[in-house]
């Protein structure tokens, strides 16, 4: 059932309201739990506690907090302080010894290497920035730029009692002395980066003036940049923390002495404690002020009327121990009697009071608006999805009324989208007026209420993109009722038609005029015309895209083709323009060489049944032949020339039993019609068996087969049948043709194949007796020998049975020959033991 117009109206203005008080509690809530101050360090976000409520602001945990922070800005100010001033006052012309500088949280030994800069010549390079060159030095160009010596520096008094460092005795006057040390004359020759000397040191150096190898180089130069990049960062937030807590500024009152080799000094922003303090109760001036802290490590003392734990303070003194001797006696207070000036302590006070009591009942008042939220937004949800969308793609509709939204989906997107963006947009841009940070902002009194209206103008938006969308997508018109529809069907309709009908000079020429003039165009318009240029890149990709996805069909056939599957076929139905033609002649190309394919093996077929069919014909008499001849030999005949006659024809029928045997295996392997059962099996051992039983038949040709293998088993797959023919094959043709009085050599070894597999490769290799003009592959075929007089037994099928078995067995068979050396390879995959 639909809701009526009215009611739904009510639904969503209550819906809007509720967004926007459940905006107005979570902003309440927060602005009432945490309160943004600006202190030295900028914007930072404290947490109001429901315990302060009962206790005076100074006795707070907010109090303690902020106190907390200045106290960890008051000593970094006072160790930067010790680094850039003398007797209070800054001072450009203090000497920076960068190696002790770098080293300040350590102990240097007595002698170490380092280059002492005035402290406004090192403040002047950070700001000019360092420069590094990368150069190429010879050995002897390495000893014209390095010293012959390397500088010591030596410190007279190298104090580590009383958390005296390195750094700080390196400061005394009068505590150093340099001296020199021959280098080892090693100067190495490379590339090394060098470092640029804009100034020298306080006695006219630069820094290879110092050391006399490039380790020693490397080494100085890091420290002194590392010394510019520290000292030039701490000089800048110098002046930013000197500032702040001057007494006119900051409530914030600091005064600490330390004692270095007997002499004292004093950093505080109380002017009457600058001077001379005989008499004075520098304790009890600070008690005066308000809250305190006095810490003395030397004396072992801590004293504070605040919540500033010891340990917490000796953390933070900690984090500058280079700057802290046990010699220090550092007063901390904070003039609480009147907060005379307006720093983070004042907006602590003034902000303190804004912790919210009732918190927890207006959480509970938020989580029922949000529920009522929840529930009005799902009964609106299924409304518009029962709801039907117009349709802006139908041409003949009439005229709709404005409650009628035709607009484009991405205009509902843009629409809502800027309802959403602008109370941010407003927010920022007040921001901007006031001067002040986006944090700061959200501490204002009115933010909750602004935050409550924004929600409302947010809410409207983003819903009304939901509620639009949902009815779109139920009626199915969230894509067709899109301009981007629109635009992409107009632009495919132009490539159809240009790719489809166009001539050569259109499809090519045309595209890229559009493409370099309509870019060129769109470009002086700005940022809207490279968004749309884009899109126009874009279409014309297609159009790319599409001429390219022809071919690469085309080309994919092509390749099955070539590849053996002469059946395959380009789908001419999804091409265009000339790529039909092309397709259709690589149709007609793939046709004729399947009719091709299929007379040659119909040819084949012919062939292996005709030698088939002789076979046996010639085989039936051929047995009687045999039969009779061996009647004959047992009649005692006298004649021994018909005893000779007889012998022939003993030899001659068995040769010409053995050829019609191997023409019908050949025959029978060349047409797949052979049985193939594999199994696992050593071929180590079948090697050995086939040497055993060809043994007498190597002595009698005069051969001595030489067998290796590391591996006394290595399994493969095969049939040992046809495994023990082609072998067998292998060693009669070697018994036949090799050269008499030679060696054969059998090699048997595990390898690695190109797919990554364990290989057993097996290679037999011998010198032949005959020379050999053929090339390996020929002397596989059928009817091939190497001895072309054919005054040697053999039918010239052994080699090419032993292949075709091989090859059966899913195994390699390969010939090489180099000159009169003559080698066979098998190789099959190798199996697990």
């Amino acid at each position: 059932m639909q809701l009526s117009n009215k009611l739904k109206k009510t639904l969503r203005f209550s819906q809007h309201i509720l967004a926007g008080f459940i905006a107005f509690v979570l902003a309440y809530s927060i602005s009432s739990s945490s309160i943004v101050i600006t202190g030295a360090d900028g914007d930072y976000s404290y947490n109001l506690y429901k315990s302060d409520r009962s206790r005076a602001y100074e006795e707070s945990l907010l109090f303690n907090n902020i106190l907390g922070n200045n106290a960890a800005n008051v000593l970094r100010l006072v160790a930067e302080r010790s680094q850039l001033e003398t007797g209070a006052v800054f001072d450009g012309d203090k000497k920076v010894d960068v190696t002790a500088y770098v080293n300040r949280a350590s102990m240097l030994p007595g002698d170490y290497i380092t280059a002492v800069y005035y402290l406004s010549d090192i403040l002047k390079w950070g700001q000019n920035g360092i420069t590094v060159e990368t150069r190429d030095f010879t050995s002897e160009q390495s000893a014209k730029f390095l010293s012959s010596s390397t500088t010591y520096t030596h410190l007279k008094n190298n104090n580590v009692s009383g958390g005296m460092n390195s750094y700080l005795n390196s400061q005394q006057d009068d505590n150093t002395l340099t001296f020199s040390v021959a280098g080892n004359g090693n100067y190495e020759a490379g590339s090394h980066d060098i470092l640029i000397s804009r100034y020298q040191t306080v006695d006219g150096k630069n820094i290879d003036d110092i050391v006399s190898n490039w380790d020693e180089y490397i080494l100085l130069c890091s420290y002194i940049q590392e010394t510019i990049g520290d000292l030039s960062a701490n000089y800048k937030e110098y002046g930013s923390l000197l500032s702040y807590y001057t007494y006119q500024n900051s409530n914030v009152r600091y005064y600490v002495s330390r004692t270095v080799n007997g002499k004292k000094e004093i950093f505080t922003n109380v002017d009457e404690l600058s001077k001379e303090t005989v008499g004075v109760d520098v304790g009890e001036v600070f008690k005066g002020f308000g809250k305190y802290i006095y810490y003395c490590p030397y004396e072992l003392k801590y004293d504070t009327n605040t919540k500033i734990k010891e340990s917490v303070f000796r953390s933070l003194v900690k984090s500058y121990n280079y700057a802290f001797p046990d010699q220090t006696k550092i007063y901390l207070a904070v003039d609480t009697n009147n907060y005379p000036c307006s720093d983070d302590f004042a907006q602590g006070k003034s902000s303190f009071t804004k912790y919210m009591p009732y918190r927890t009942q207006l959480y509970i008042l938020g989580v029922i608006a949000a529920a009522a939220y929840l529930a009005i937004f799902i009964i609106l949800f299924n409304d518009a999805r029962k709801a039907k969308a117009v349709d802006v793609s139908v041409q003949s509709l009439p005229q709709p009324s404005l409650e009628e939204n035709i607009l484009y989906s991405e205009a509902v997107l843009l629409l809502g989208a800027l309802l959403i963006m602008l109370p941010l947009a407003v927010f920022i841009i007040a921001s901007y007026i006031k001067g002040t940070s986006l944090v700061k902002m959200t501490q204002l009194q009115m933010f909750p209420y602004y935050l409550g209206v924004s929600a409302v103008i947010a809410d409207v938006g983003l819903l009304y993109i939901i509620y639009e969308y949902t009815r779109r997508i139920s009626g199915k018109l969230l894509w067709k009722n899109s301009f981007t529809r629109r635009v992409s069907f107009g632009a495919r309709d132009l490539i159809v038609n240009t790719t489809d009908n166009g001539s050569v000079f259109i499809r090519t020429w045309i595209p890229y005029v559009i493409f370099v003039v309509i870019n060129m165009m769109l470009f002086k318009i700005g940022i809207a015309g490279v968004v749309i240029a884009a899109f126009m890149d874009f279409l014309i990709g297609i159009y790319l895209y599409r001429q390219n996805t022809d071919r690469d069909r085309i080309i994919h056939v092509i390749e099955n083709i070539k590849n053996g599957d002469v059946k395959a076929k380009v789908d001419v139905r999804d091409l265009h323009a000339d790529n039909i033609l092309l397709a259709e002649a690589v149709n007609s190309i793939g046709e004729g060489i399947e009719r091709a394919v299929d007379t040659s093996m119909k040819d084949e077929k012919l062939k292996a049944d005709l030698i088939t069919n002789v076979s046996h014909d010639i085989k039936t008499p051929l047995t009687s032949i045999i039969n009779y001849v061996g009647l004959i030999k047992r009649e005692n005949i006298d004649n021994p020339k018909v005893k000779e006659y007889v012998e022939v024809l003993d030899v001659k029928s068995a040769k010409l039993k053995q050829l019609i045997e191997d023409l019908l295996e050949a025959s029978k392997i060349s047409s797949g019609n052979i049985s193939i059962q594999m199994t696992k099996l050593n071929f180590v051992e079948m090697v050995n068996q086939n040497i055993g039983e060809f043994y007498e038949k190597f002595e009698n040709a005069k051969l001595q087969p030489i067998f290796r293998s590391i591996q006394p088993n290595i399994q493969i797959m095969a049939d040992p049948r046809h495994l023990w023919r082609v072998i067998e094959n292998l060693f009669s043709n070697t018994c036949k043709y090799a050269l008499p009085g030679t060696r054969v050599y059998m090699d048997l070894k595990l390898s690695e194949g190109a797919d990554g597999k364990k290989k057993a490769v097996f290679s037999i290799k011998n010198i032949s007796a005959k020379e050999l003009d053929l090339d390996g592959d020929d002397l596989s075929e059928r009817f091939i020998r190497g001895d072309e007089s054919r005054t040697t037994e053999g039918s010239g099928l052994g080699l090419s049975i032993a292949k075709n078995l091989t090859l059966a067995q899913n195994g390699d068979f390969k010939i090489k020959l180099d000159g009169d050396l003559f080698k066979v390879i098998l190789t099959f995959d190798a199996v697990e033991d």
